[in-house]
């Protein structure tokens, strides 16, 4: 793996990219890439899918680079990490510029082609791209951003510390952590459960009984297949109830009654 290429192709793409032309991205995309863009939820896998969020992207933005650093920062026979740091200033319609101090993350894999007589080959492709924005840094602080709380951006990131979270284990190996407050109900489906939370879904490899061990005072088992926030019922009618999110979740019919009273005394 030639790895000085692999930098300066980095390069080449993150230039190409800022200046709207995103094809030589495209070309070097893995076919199970993953990219974590620098907004929440953006989380795109597959080189099918991210290329058709590209394609439908319409705006009018610009883009000028400054400051542009590479690095890698490690390699072994078949893989490594490019990190590339730098200044981006985007520029809007309205006029309006804003500028981010951004890294990206490339995490290149070799991949074997075959050519048109059939001969074997590798080609570097990447398998991971990550973006993020640095968030502003006060000359005190070393590691820890201890004063940020000082300056007018940390208004935007503030929340309420009295929520609380759950964690669950994800279907894919991740951890899942959520705010009590967002969970609706949990759905058994199969072998992994569904999480239902006001703003979306996930789903867990937990049953739900575990689930319902795990968190006997969030959750009611109003059903073999169903657990619910008794916070978030919105409304009860027989064998089933209707939660905050118009949801609807059934109600076991042989326990409704002490299950109706269950949820009123929790509330």
């Amino acid at each position: 793996m030639n790895t000085s290429e692999i930098v300066a192709k980095s390069v080449s793409i993150l230039r190409s990219y800022y200046q709207n032309d995103i094809q030589p991205f495209i070309d070097a995309m893995h076919p199970d890439i993953y990219w974590y863009g620098p907004c929440e939820g953006q989380i795109i896998h597959t080189k099918e899918a991210l290329e058709k969020a590209f394609m439908q992207e319409q705006n009018g933005l610009t883009f000028e680079l400054y400051d542009l650093k590479s690095e890698l920062l490690w390699k072994d026979k078949d893989s490594c990490e490019v990190v590339l740091t730098f200044l981006v200033d985007t520029y809007y319609p309205d006029q309006k510029v804003i500028r981010c101090d951004q890294r990206v993350l490339l995490s290149w894999r070799q991949v074997w082609r075959k050519d048109a007589e059939g001969r074997r080959y590798q080609v570097p492709m990447v398998r991971t791209c990550f973006i993020a924005n640095a968030i502003p840094m006060d000359l005190r602080d070393t590691i820890y951003p201890v004063h940020f709380t000082e300056t007018p951006l940390a208004e935007k990131f503030s929340v309420n510390p009295s929520i609380k979270h759950v964690t669950f284990k994800g279907k894919d190996s991740s951890l899942l952590y959520l705010a009590e407050n967002e969970i609706v109900f949990v759905r058994s489906i199969g072998h992994y459960t569904q999480i239902h939370c006001i703003h979306d879904n996930f789903e867990s490899s937990e049953g739900i009984t575990a689930i319902h061990n795990k968190y006997p005072e969030l959750f009611v088992r109003v059903h073999k297949s169903y657990l619910l926030n008794p916070w978030l019922v919105k409304s009860m009618k027989r064998f089933e109830a209707v939660m905050v999110d118009g949801s609807r979740v059934p109600i076991s019919t042989r326990k409704y009654i002490e299950i109706k009273k269950s949820i009123s005394d929790e509330v």
